[in-house]
């Protein structure tokens, strides 16, 4: 792999400093785009389908708040394993991660295809959720192992472009699907995907081995205190979870608010995909801003830029007015999620990666399961513009402890 190539010696999957030749040298080079292409592959299953459960159950009868309420609870599951994914990943390498997670979400995508009641919608949601755990940790591990300092940022770039593009083409293809043939349409279609992605999940590899001795799966958790106390990584968690709560807020209540102010579901398709596309084009230009801006600069830029896109949601109501809210949105998101992710694994030993991903993973599913609730309680009794004023406030308080608490980040010094 080009990449690799750059990098100073470090240990093969053979115990070896000698960089492997022949076949094994292929498979690396293509190890990051084979990556890519898994993340494209599901994170379009998951935008196929998950931006319309809100209003596949609303379309049932469910209210706001019994939507929140769904998207809580199928949070809280994953939230418990997530730290034992990382060890996992770190223990006995990717590819065993990422097949189990293409056939939880497929198990998923088939309940919501078949099962209809809120209890069956909850239990669908948590294992595409737990399913996309295991593609996130997984495969953030491989990128960073697949990096060096120099390009680490720069592959986390395409890696997010990657996913970004699924959730370009997802909502549109959904949107179509839902609107000619109905939300379990979209479902189905989810299902279908993770054929291609099975294959694809079954050739990502691992780059190299770390030199020190990984953590055994059933000790994962006294790592926890290790890694975060290093330089910089609870300003990463930190941010990793409010800006998991903006999304949680876009990608529940956004589709909600869209639908209120009447726009069919081929038109919500295209507002959602206009986030993604503005992910993809934020994060082309990730390298340039962090320049620019520093670290710190870039995640608090990050998080007004999302703080003012919530605050003018409830403003707008016509499409094209929509398409720029979306547009903001999705450009906050596109900086701070490949950025926090290099500074993860810039931050923390190389036999800890893992458990690291799982962390920062923790700590977005737990802003996932408590977001839901209080935005949804907030949407019922003052509307769901309200959710998005309070979003607002959240992000901006955030973002003025980030600039006072942080200390910067810094890289270890065996690496």
């Amino acid at each position: 792999m080009t990449d690799s190539a750059q990098d100073a010696p470090a240990r093969y999957a053979d115990d070896s400093l000698v960089a492997p030749v022949g076949p094994e040298d292929a498979r690396l080079r293509f190890l990051l785009p084979l990556n890519n292409l898994l993340q494209l592959l599901t994170n379009c299953a998951w935008y196929i389908g998950t931006p319309f459960i809100p209003l596949y159950l609303v379309s049932h009868g469910a209210s706001v708040g019994a939507v929140g309420m769904v998207a809580g609870l199928s949070g809280i599951v994953p939230f418990a394993v997530a730290l034992h994914v990382g060890g996992l990943v770190d223990e006995r390498g990717p590819t065993g991660v990422l097949v189990g997670s293409v056939v939880l979400f497929g198990l998923g995508a088939a309940i919501l295809s078949v099962f209809h009641g809120i209890a069956e919608v909850t239990t669908a949601y948590t294992l595409l959720t737990m399913a996309n755990i295991g593609f996130a940790v997984a495969s953030q591990a491989v990128v960073a192992g697949a990096s060096t300092p120099v390009t680490r940022i720069r592959n986390y770039g395409y890696y997010a472009v990657s996913y970004s593009a699924g959730a370009v083409v997802g909502p549109v293809i959904g949107g179509f699907l839902a609107t000619r043939l109905g939300y379990t349409a979209a479902f189905f279609a989810m299902a279908l995907l993770m054929v291609p992605s099975l294959l694809v999940a079954s050739m990502v590899r691992s780059a190299r081995n770390s030199e020190h001795r990984s953590v055994a799966l059933n000790a994962v958790h006294t790592v926890v205190g290790t890694i975060l106390r290093e330089r910089g990584v609870g300003t990463i968690m930190f941010v990793s979870g409010i800006m998991n709560c903006a999304q949680a807020l876009q990608s529940t209540f956004y589709p909600l608010y869209l639908l209120k102010v009447g726009l069919p579901a081929t038109s919500i398709g295209l507002a959602i995909a206009a986030i993604s596309l503005a992910s993809m084009a934020a994060r082309i230009l990730l390298g340039s801003a962090v320049s620019r801006l520093g670290q710190i600069g870039a995640l608090v830029g990050a998080m007004i830029l999302s703080a003012a896109a919530f605050a003018l949601t409830p403003f707008a109501r016509q499409f094209w007015l929509l398409l720029g809210v979306s547009v903001l949105m999705g450009a906050s998101l596109g900086f701070t999620q490949p950025l926090s992710m290099s500074l993860l694994a810039e931050s923390v030993a190389q036999q800890f990666w893992g458990a690291a991903f799982g962390i920062r993973q923790s700590v977005q599913r737990m802003g996932s399961i408590v977001s839901p609730f209080v935005f949804g309680v907030v949407s019922t009794a003052r509307g769901v513009e309200s959710a998005f004023y309070l979003g607002a406030l959240v992000l901006l308080g955030a973002a003025g402890i980030v600039t006072k608490v942080s200390d910067g980040f810094g890289p270890r010094a065996d690496r």
